[in-house]
């Protein structure tokens, strides 16, 4: 074999191992020093000595190169499904807390209406039993003063004409109150009938609420807990994949996970700008400012406003909890309540009861302060299991699911809001 072939020979190994060191690495990252094969020992005999790879080599390095490709991208296939399956558990987590935050809000109303229903019951059996009390008091005073009144005997006892009259007019009187009253105690006792029936309906229909909300705490502890178990086995699966992916890439795991996470992240960022050129080839973008000062037509002033959003974006980096709505801790609907009640308007403490009490606009009506919502069903707002609040140029602050803490992020960050609201 001649110099020149050996040269070729010498530069085709290379070019395979080489392949072995850098494949998927992003532009400008090279494989750390020291790690290669064919570094140290086997480099050669002596200084300046060429090595000569022998065809075998060259083949092996060539099918290395091959497994490790293959290799990468079965990993960066996983990692792309893990990543996938965190959002739907998100998406899961988000619905769970939904559900017991309405069962908790119907419980709390079903609540209110027992107490009004008692109260109302009490009342009117207190009405019946007073009127009650005064027929009883008439009939026994009629009685007493003559257990024989009656249009005969008032006719054969009058003195005259005149005493005639004046007990036929006594006794028309007295018949016409005991009358009256007759008929007041049966429409109390009427309306106490009522109020009773209401007073148990809303009874029985508070132990269907607390009971559901029992349930749905029980589920939601249940679900949640489970998204916090798998989260955990999918980021530890993760971190596995990407120890693997060092390996094959020849890089540190701390390099491996940084250029990993660089790239989910470009992930989503394609992904959000693609949702937001959909928007706008909708025309239903939101503008940059959100504002223009006027109070928004009858809904809530600038200030008004900016103090809700204020209020929000002071609770950034406090932790998310099931059912909380601060001082501390948040659920997604708690935050956005307490946010709105600081601006002095009051709303449940439930993302749909939210969407329902609030005036729906469009996208591109979109303003500061303003509640953007997720359903899993865009035309059925039954379904809404997450709110926001918008805070312009494209952005919002939330709390986001069990694990993260209120953060700020873009609009698009969790797909295309299916429902907007203007807070009254």
């Amino acid at each position: 074999m001649d110099r020149a072939s050996s040269r070729r020979m010498g530069r085709v190994a290379a070019l395979a191992l080489a392949g072995v060191l850098v494949i998927g690495l992003p532009a400008g990252a090279a494989a750390e020093p020291g790690t290669g094969p064919g570094s140290g020992a086997g480099s050669g005999s002596g200084a300046g000595q060429e090595t000569v790879p022998s065809p075998q080599l060259v083949h092996d390095a060539q099918v290395r190169a091959r497994a490790a490709a293959s290799s990468l991208g079965q990993l960066q296939a996983r990692l792309a499904r893990a990543d996938n399956r965190l959002r739907r558990l998100d998406v899961a987590a988000q619905q769970a807390v939904e559900h017991y935050s309405t069962a908790v809000y119907r419980r709390t109303q079903a609540a209110d209406a027992v107490r009004v229903t008692t109260a109302q019951a009490s009342a009117a059996r207190r009405t019946t039993e007073r009127r009650r009390q005064a027929v009883a008091e008439i009939a026994a005073a009629t009685y007493r003063l003559d257990p024989g009144l009656g249009p005969m005997s008032t006719y054969l006892d009058a003195a005259g004409p005149e005493d005639l009259l004046d007990q036929t007019i006594t006794m028309t009187m007295v018949s016409a109150t005991v009358a009256s009253r007759y008929e007041a105690l049966r429409v109390s006792q009427s309306v106490s009938a009522v109020f009773e029936a209401q007073a148990r309906d809303a009874l029985d229909t508070g132990r269907r609420a607390a009971a559901a909300a029992d349930t749905a705490r029980r589920q939601v502890t249940a679900s949640v807990a489970s998204q916090s178990r798998s989260v955990d086995s999918l980021t530890a699966q993760k971190r596995a994949l990407l120890v693997r992916l060092a390996r094959l890439e020849r890089v540190s795991v701390r390099l491996a996970a940084a250029r990993q996470h660089a790239l989910e992240r470009r992930a989503r960022q394609r992904a959000e700008e693609a949702r937001k050129r959909a928007e706008e080839r909708r025309r239903d973008l939101p503008p940059d400012d959100g504002d223009d000062g006027s109070g928004g037509g009858g809904g809530p002033t600038t200030r008004q406003r900016e103090r809700a959003v204020g209020y929000a974006l002071a609770q950034l980096g406090e932790p998310y909890v099931f059912g909380a709505d601060g001082p501390d801790s948040w659920d997604c609907s708690g935050l956005t309540m307490r946010a709105w009640e600081a601006a002095g308007v009051s709303m449940p403490h439930f993302a749909r009861g939210q969407y329902w009490q609030s005036k729906r606009i469009r996208l591109a009506a979109l303003r500061r302060g303003d509640l953007v919502f997720w359903a899993s069903d865009p035309e059925d707002s039954n379904t809404i299991h997450h709110v926001a609040m918008y805070l312009g140029r494209g952005r919002m602050v939330h709390a986001p699911r069990p694990g993260r803490d209120v953060e700020r992020r873009s609009l698009w960050y969790m797909g295309t809001p299916t429902h907007v609201a203007q807070v009254r």
